[in-house]
């Protein structure tokens, strides 16, 4: 874990403080080159998860700077829209503890942030250090006051029962162990807290569904080729959505990890977001 610029921790966050400034990438392994995993890796094997989880690491790397852009643009500017659905039905207060898990670029964290009207306690926490660094240069120009941290989502470093909401935004099907990692969502939720995913959706008309994913694998494709420069990054990405989970498979699943759950589609079904309460254990 490597803590990045944010304010002064809690009882409860990580003790080793926010200092300021991006770290130093001392005791970081250092990435392989994005060209070199391209050529060594075939997006189809991404369900190894020991394969997985350095070629998701390396494709976010590449991307990083022209990430945001790709959303909007291949979005048609939608998922700012599914974001502020997310935190406004997650119905998040001033007064809450929030943690943004695999916060990339941290648009999530900073709605967050502005809901509360910086009176709350905001996290951001993602593994990829370059996302991370676009996501602090964000906060510094809005001046928001979020904590962000370099670690993994299915090892989060905080004591159980620490948050009152939690969230993830288009990030559960690039995880290396999903089921475990929302069980350790939910770990780190106080009973009653909302967890709130929202994740490429999977429109219930089958036509609407075919000319989604048709859409992914040309339009956005192009989109994402134009902006970096790359077609593997966004072929995996098109991939990931056509062999993700179903709602009822991932509704399945938060059940299983001890949540009660929610399914709303957004769009048409464009987008999913899945509203999961802890349940009391007492």
């Amino acid at each position: 874990m490597v803590t990045l610029a944010g304010p002064a921790t809690e009882a409860g966050y990580p003790r080793s403080g926010w200092p300021t400034g991006v770290p130093s990438t001392a005791g970081v392994r250092p990435a392989a080159s994005p060209a070199s995993v391209a050529r060594g890796f075939d997006p189809r094997k991404t369900r190894d998860p020991a394969a997985k989880r350095p070629f998701v690491q390396q494709l976010f790397t590449s991307i990083a700077p022209r990430y945001d852009w790709f959303n909007r643009l291949a979005s048609f500017g939608l998922d700012q829209r599914w974001r502020a659905a997310a935190v406004a039905q997650a119905r998040v207060l001033p007064a809450h503890r929030v943690l943004d898990v695999c916060s990339g670029t941290g648009d999530l964290a900073m709605l967050c942030a502005t809901r509360q009207g910086g009176a709350g306690h905001v996290v951001g926490l993602d593994m990829n250090r370059a996302m991370l660094q676009r996501a602090c240069a964000k906060q510094r120009a809005h001046g928001l006051p979020i904590g962000w941290l370099q670690g993994d989502a299915e090892a989060l470093p905080f004591a159980s029962d620490t948050f009152d909401r939690l969230f993830i935004g288009f990030s559960t099907r690039n995880l290396s162990h999903l089921p475990e990692a929302l069980r350790e969502m939910v770990r780190v939720l106080r009973p009653g807290g909302r967890l709130a995913i929202v994740e490429t959706g999977y429109p219930a008309n089958p036509l609407l569904r075919a000319m989604y994913q048709a859409f992914l694998f040309t339009v956005a494709r192009t989109i994402g080729w134009v902006l970096t420069g790359r077609c593997w990054p966004f072929t995996y990405l098109a991939r990931s959505v056509r062999q993700f989970l179903t709602p009822q498979q991932m509704t399945d699943g938060l059940q299983r990890a001890g949540t009660q759950v929610e399914y709303v589609p957004l769009s048409g079904g464009l987008a999913s977001l899945y509203l999961a309460t802890k349940c009391d254990q007492s």
